[in-house]
């Protein structure tokens, strides 16, 4: 796996009076075409729900994981 498609989910709004939650997940990906394509799929969006994708190239010590900020 030579990519990583990382996703950042934050829940909350300060405009609602809610603390903004993060949590991180991290997928391996074959390729960067492959992670482009499964970025596409976490596409959305909402006033308290906010999801951003982006891949990047793979540290051989990265494994998949999923983190809470």
């Amino acid at each position: 796996m030579k990519y990583m498609l990382i996703i950042l989910i934050t829940f909350g709004s300060p405009v609602i009076g809610e603390k903004q939650k993060i949590f991180e997940m991290r997928i391996p990906q074959e390729s960067k075409a492959q992670c482009e394509k499964s970025a596409k799929t976490f596409s959305f969006g909402s006033p308290i729900i906010k999801m951003e994708t982006r891949c990047v190239p793979r540290r051989e010590d990265e494994d998949a994981e999923m983190v809470r900020t």
